[in-house]
């Protein structure tokens, strides 16, 4: 029977081979190894993202005790060793035996089994040598943060010059810390206050959250949120605080025609419909269809019946027909590096480097000029993404006006609430700062088309 460590390994070595979602792996894979208990489904969790956040620490770690180069090792071998060094240094209520142990029966088990005396000597040297472990010193900024706060080199270059090391030091820091569970109350089913109710018996602790008028934050829920009966009655929505803010600078009326696009398993979508008070049409608009099956399955859940799907690209231009009407309002939510979201997903730091940027922004800049395009006169579009990248933001933005004159940058001030000021820059865009606002990273210009 398959047991927590070898689910995560099997997690870990797909990401790395198909770049496929950690968190959609995980559930693909419980799903087919329902008899897992609870505590194991959760230690597969806690490893598989404990190493991708650790990845660059451990690695260092792992170089001054294994005798090859870890370039040379296989990809299972590497990533059995990860699993082990993140047990024995960072998971206290684990003991030594166990990871050493466990990680010598998963070579054993594998394609490989004569590298189980090469794990077991590892590990148990770096056991032995833990005192002795030696780490880079702010005397080298760039190592320092790479190698202490696991993350790429060419990232944390890339920050430092345009962060400065300090407000890096501090966005490493916190992309490390696990992120709080928050929730959107769905008001069209109860009260925030009833909600809350509801849940104190569920968790810890539970209390409002200080942006949003409709998120909740809970500490050390007793179960999976997504297993809670609440959130199968369709009572709230997993979404972090951030995210909650983009529907309402949208602010949708009841009975408009909507387009979301790139509207991935429907987050923004289901609040979208919830302001819309279930009356009128959002499109919701995603390439994949997976994303869209999930999205159809939300919106039952949270009780919308106004939510179509499409399966399309919105890069293409002739998506809809010349003879398709238009939409009073559009949200592009832009697949983006992620800078602001690599504390809920640590895989992304291993993948998108800044280069990136300008790529990704050649992208961005195709979504708006096509949305541009079906939008209605006098009507609303909203650009947001999860980076603190400028160049997929406030640039995309800047070179979007400069091509399109008929379309104005509205000052999203009036459509937040009073608290959520501080979250405004100098244009009226959105953005998030995550070390100080203790959310993910987000960004979002209001752009009204005036011809």
């Amino acid at each position: 029977m398959i047991n927590a460590r070898s689910l995560a390994l099997q997690v870990l070595l797909s990401w790395h081979r198909t770049g496929t979602y950690p968190d959609q792996l995980m559930r693909d894979w419980l799903a087919k190894n329902p008899r897992i208990r609870s505590v194991d489904r959760s230690l597969v969790y806690q490893l598989v993202y404990g190493v991708l956040r650790w990845q660059g620490k451990i690695d260092w770690t792992l170089k001054q005790f294994s005798q090859i180069a870890l370039e040379k090792l296989s990809l299972r071998t590497l990533f059995i060793l990860r699993l082990g060094v993140f047990q024995l240094l960072m998971l206290s209520r684990i003991p030594v035996s166990a990871a050493v142990n466990e990680s010598v029966k998963l070579a054993k088990s594998g394609p490989e089994p004569w590298t189980a005396n090469f794990i077991n000597a590892v590990l148990r040297s770096l056991d032995r040598g833990r005192d002795g472990l030696s780490f880079p010193s702010r005397e080298d900024p760039v190592s320092y943060l790479a190698v202490n706060y696991s993350h790429p080199v060419r990232l944390v270059e890339h920050w430092i010059a345009v962060f400065g090391f300090e407000k890096t030091l501090a966005l490493c820091d916190f992309n490390n810390q696990i992120p709080p569970y928050t929730i959107r109350v769905n008001t069209a089913k109860i009260t925030r206050p009833q909600l809350i109710k509801r849940l104190e018996p569920k968790a810890l602790g539970v209390e409002v959250t200080p942006f949003s008028t409709v998120g909740i934050r809970l500490e050390k829920p007793k179960r999976p949120l997504i297993e809670d009966d609440l959130h199968q009655q369709g009572f709230f929505q997993i979404q972090d605080e951030a995210s909650q803010m983009i529907a309402p600078i949208l602010a949708p009326r009841p009975g408009e025609r909507v387009l979301d696009l790139c509207a991935g398993a429907g987050g923004k979508t289901g609040h979208l419909a919830q302001l819309m008070k279930n009356q009128g049409n959002i499109l919701a608009v995603d390439l994949h269809p997976k994303k869209i099956k999930a999205l159809m399955e939300n919106a039952e859940r949270l009780g919308f019946n106004i939510i179509q799907c499409l399966a399309g690209d919105g890069l293409k231009e002739d998506l809809f027909s010349e003879a398709a009407p238009v939409f009073d309002r559009i949200l592009i939510d832009a697949p983006c590096s992620g800078w602001g979201v690599m504390g809920r997903n640590p895989d992304l730091k291993w993948r998108i480097g800044p280069e990136d940027g300008t790529r990704l922004a050649q992208r961005q800049n195709k979504f708006l000029q096509n949305g541009a395009g079906w939008l209605k006169s006098k009507g609303v579009l909203v650009y947001c993404t999860c980076t603190l990248n400028r160049e997929e933001n406030q640039e995309v933005i800047q070179n979007f006006l400069l091509k399109n004159p008929e379309f104005l940058l509205e000052n999203v001030s009036s459509f937040l609430p009073d608290t959520a000021r501080g979250l405004i820059d100098r244009q009226g865009c959105y953005q998030t700062w995550p070390p100080t606002h203790r959310m993910d990273g987000f960004f979002a210009a209001r752009l009204r088309k005036t011809g």
